[in-house]
């Protein structure tokens, strides 16, 4: 059966000081309430109203309460016409479960910022596939404005949130470098997030549409031969083919150790990738710095994108209005 038209990008309204930010937990509670209480003082403090959801911190199993009550909080800070901006807790594990119960059209009608990570990456996908908004690949609430998170990640986070003009060039930190895995340009728009993720959402209703679209992944605490997996599926199952353009992150956690098995080998992760990329002959480069990394860069999920990996430079387009 031949895949829907893609919906036309939806730009939600900027953030400004004092709006009011819902902060929601569509995968797991925060591990502790010490870093959710300090991550919101510290949205407090930068001038927004949190507002949180009312199962925000439920517990049920792995997971933030039930899918249903997960789902009715984030359903009710899109219906919400007061709450500019939602923030996910963290990631861990569960957004897929909360993808049946989610109003789609709710979000379509009422668009507005959506902030987060790591397992939220479920959720992003769909919300893209199904009402064409742009979401935010970013800081959450607990597992980075609750640990002190560094200016870089602070000023890449409001720059995207705030910024309705022009263009903006994703750059590292310094002394962060990049690599490239196959070089030239491309454009596209940015869809992908984690990659173990991104894997799990084949054969479903919200299986990722790569067509056309500049391809942005990274992940954590999977080692090379898993990364392999996750790729080859990937590109069996016709995605990568489909896309004009990758763009990884760093990967933390995903290199062998002395206790590996496969440590004697000598094979990187970088490896792996140049291994299953290359051959596809589309522009990739290595090491831009989002996700699972401490000073992270703010992904617009949905922006249109220009990569340029030759000269190992991605920049989008602005995606708020």
């Amino acid at each position: 059966m031949p895949r829907p038209e893609k919906k036309k990008t939806i730009k939600p309204a900027r953030l400004r000081e004092g709006d009011r930010v819902c902060v929601v937990s569509p995968a797991s509670p925060s591990m502790t309430k010490i870093y959710y209480e300090k991550g919101r003082a510290v949205l407090d403090a930068m001038g927004y109203h949190v507002v949180p959801g009312r199962h925000v911190n439920d517990r049920r199993l792995l997971f933030a309460g039930d899918a249903k009550a997960r789902a009715a909080d984030i359903n009710g800070a899109f219906r919400d016409r007061s709450i500019r901006a939602i923030i996910c807790v963290r990631g861990g594990c569960g957004t897929a479960q909360v993808l049946p119960y989610i109003d789609f059209s709710a979000i379509a009608r009422y668009p507005k910022i959506f902030v987060g990570y790591s397992d939220i990456t479920a959720l992003q996908t769909a919300i893209l596939q199904e009402t064409g908004l742009a979401t935010f690949y970013g800081p959450m609430v607990s597992t980075d404005f609750g640990k002190q998170m560094t200016g870089y990640a602070r000023e890449s986070f409001l720059t995207m949130l705030t910024n309705t003009r022009g263009e903006t060039e994703l750059k590292n930190p310094a002394r962060k470098e990049m690599v490239t895995i196959v070089p030239g340009k491309t454009e596209g728009r940015l869809t992908g997030g984690c990659l173990s993720i991104v894997v799990a959402s084949l054969g479903t209703p919200y299986e990722i549409d790569t067509r056309d679209a500049i391809l942005f992944f990274e992940d954590i605490d999977e080692k090379p031969h898993r990364i392999d997996r996750y790729l080859t599926q990937l590109t069996q199952a016709g995605k990568l083919a489909q896309a004009r353009g990758i763009v990884f992150g760093t990967f933390p956690q995903c290199s062998y150790t002395a206790r590996d098995n496969y440590s004697k080998y000598g094979v990187t992760l970088l490896d792996i990738i140049r291994e299953r990329i290359v051959p596809l002959k589309i522009p990739c480069i290595y090491g831009l710095q989002f996700g699972h990394v401490r000073s992270k860069l703010t992904i617009p999920f949905g922006a249109a994108a220009a990569l340029d990996a030759t000269n190992k430079r991605v920049t989008v387009e602005s995606a708020v209005t």
